[in-house]
């Protein structure tokens, strides 16, 4: 059915980091997804719009919202054409044609049940370069511009509203969709939990999740909780199991509804969803079973791919010392022979007639060529000392690279296996999930043509009470006496006096839908009741009741009973 979902957010300069924009629409427009692209006034190239964006991001100022993103939900009624021109028309009434905008919308493969749109939109007009839908303003400056409704993001919740149930009601669709809550709309039922697509993810392919106790996240509850006890919470519900209840307690208040129409489709949605809820527990288990098949693979490619890293490591390590050592004698080598050119060095300038020179030289020329002289020495030591390292670690790098060469081949080795054994499951999984969508496209038939059914059973009922009660009516507006029942004429046929007629009784409900293709009609019981509405048959079945009723008490001897009925003072 038609559901409300829309979820609005932005993208900032000062709240993102440069380029988040055009990732976002690298990510929209992935293959993988499948999706149908749309744009207007702005190329609907992926690559070309994510330039477009990034342009626009430099030239903006240092604080400025660069795009608007909105995930909606579309209705699963419409076909894929309709949902194009449903996401066409919102974005066009929600730009007023003056901004530009982009859409993916996802509806295939995975997103095959459940489809939606990704919408960005650039606040900027095309020809002034000015904010036009002013989507960042705050409710005070919204309503100051005179734009409708009170806040921003309540204007694109409401338009989308409109602008679907338009649709709907174009396309000859009864379903509608409704942006206020179920509180504000007046409704008893209760809301279901929102589950993640992760929590989806594990729950449906992996197992079942158990509740546990997690650090407490809230500063204030922090202060006298340490951990948030979710098994005393959820009382060891997961969160689909307890959706499973919301929508059984939903259904049981309908039930109970004094509306009959409400009633029978209560009826209705819980013998559907006892029929889904059988085939949603046979989808997750073999989902579950073909997951732990391709954790097996996965399992035993990541204990190879450990074992070739563990022995590659351990190789590199070796290379690594034995490198190492290397080096590390030549590295002392190199330190005593300029430590012997220092110490000559230092015997030159320390004998009598240096240091003579040096003291006699009133300029201090001496000097400062002796310490030259000694700088320049540090300097050459230096870079050999700096080109032994680089020797060193040149060294050590083309090792450690001849070691990854070697096992290089070993992890594509592991890697293509990986990749054949996934692709032999998904062979082997191949009957079992064409089975399953076999499955699932007849479950939907099959829902439908039920639907369609009791629609039209429904349509029936209400056309038989109106007329009964159209009858009732006109018997009460002709004096209180209705028209001679078939079980009375049939008394006058036979000559007997008739009597007197019954009191107009209130038109009985309609009987509760047939379970099976045999109780089409009501019985002759429910008939007799009230239930349901009369017939020719049943009037003809009445008539033969009491003639053969007649004819054998005549038969025995005894006094006919002409059944007056009920008396009463009209």
């Amino acid at each position: 059915m038609a559901i409300y979902s829309l979820n609005m957010r932005s993208i900032g300069r000062r709240t993102h980091a440069e380029g988040t924009a055009g990732a976002h629409i690298r990510y929209i427009a992935r293959q993988d997804a499948q999706p149908h692209l749309m744009a207007g006034r702005m190329p609907d190239d992926p690559n070309e719009a994510r330039a477009f964006l990034d342009r626009g991001e430099r030239a903006d100022r240092k604080n400025a919202r660069v795009v608007d993103k909105i995930r909606i939900a579309l209705p699963f009624e419409l076909d894929e054409v309709q949902r194009a021109a449903l996401v066409q028309d919102f974005a066009e009434r929600l730009t007023e044609g003056r901004v530009p905008w982009y859409a993916a919308i996802h509806q295939t493969g995975k997103d095959a049940h459940n489809p939606h749109v990704h919408l960005v939109i650039r606040d900027r007009d095309i020809e002034t370069g000015k904010r036009h839908v002013r989507l960042s303003d705050s409710a005070r400056d919204w309503q100051k511009a005179g734009r409708p409704d009170d806040h921003p993001v309540q204007h694109v919740r409401s338009l989308w509203e409109r602008t679907c149930n338009d649709t709907l009601e174009r396309e000859g669709i009864e379903a509608r969709i409704d942006r206020r809550s179920l509180e504000d709309q007046g409704s008893e039922r209760t809301p279901q939990i929102h589950i993640g697509p992760q929590a989806q993810h594990v729950e449906t392919h992996k197992r079942r999740p158990e509740s546990r106790e997690t650090p407490e996240r809230s500063w204030r509850r922090t202060q006298y909780r340490d951990k948030t006890p979710y098994p005393d919470i959820d009382l060891g519900r997961t969160r689909k199991e307890r959706n499973a209840e919301i929508v059984d307690l939903n259904i049981e208040r309908a039930a109970r509804s004094p509306d009959f129409e409400t009633r029978k489709w209560a009826e209705f949605e819980r013998e559907q969803i006892a029929k889904d809820r059988v085939l949603e527990r046979e989808r997750i288990a073999e989902a579950r079973r073909q997951e732990r098949d391709r954790d097996q693979v996965r399992m035993k490619a990541r204990a190879a791919r450990e074992d070739i890293q563990a022995r590659r490591d351990d190789e590199q390590e070796w290379a690594r010392i034995a490198v190492e050592r290397l080096w590390e004698a030549k590295r002392v080598s190199l330190a005593e022979d300029q430590a012997r050119r220092s110490a000559a060095l230092q015997e030159a300038q320390a004998r009598f007639a240096a240091r003579f020179l040096r003291m006699v030289d009133i300029t201090g020329r001496t000097r400062e060529a002796q310490d030259r002289e000694r700088a320049e020495l540090d300097a050459r030591q230096a870079r050999e000392r700096q080109e032994v390292e680089t020797q060193a670690r040149r060294e050590h790098a083309v090792h450690q690279q001849a070691v990854k060469a070697r096992y290089a081949a070993e992890f594509l080795e592991v890697r293509a296996r990986r990749s054949a054994e996934l692709r032999a499951l998904q062979d082997r999984h191949f009957e079992a999930v064409q089975r399953q969508q076999l499955d699932l496209q007849y479950r939907e038939a099959e829902r439908a043509q039920a639907q369609a059914a009791m629609t039209q059973q429904v349509a029936e009922w209400k056309r038989s009470a109106q007329v009964q009660e159209q009858q009732t009516r006109q018997a009460q507006a002709g004096g209180g006496r209705a028209a001679p029942e078939p079980r009375r004429q049939a008394a006058n046929d036979e000559g007997k006096a008739p009597p007197r007629p019954e009191p107009p009784k209130k038109p009985a409900e309609p009987p509760a839908p047939p379970r099976d293709r045999r109780a089409q009609e009501p019985s002759r019981a429910e008939r007799s009741r009230g239930d349901g509405p009369p017939d020719a048959d049943f009037f003809k079945d009445q008539v033969q009741r009491i003639a053969d009723e007649q004819k054998t008490e005549q038969d025995r001897g005894k006094p006919q009973d002409p059944d007056p009925g009920p008396t009463y003072e009209p």
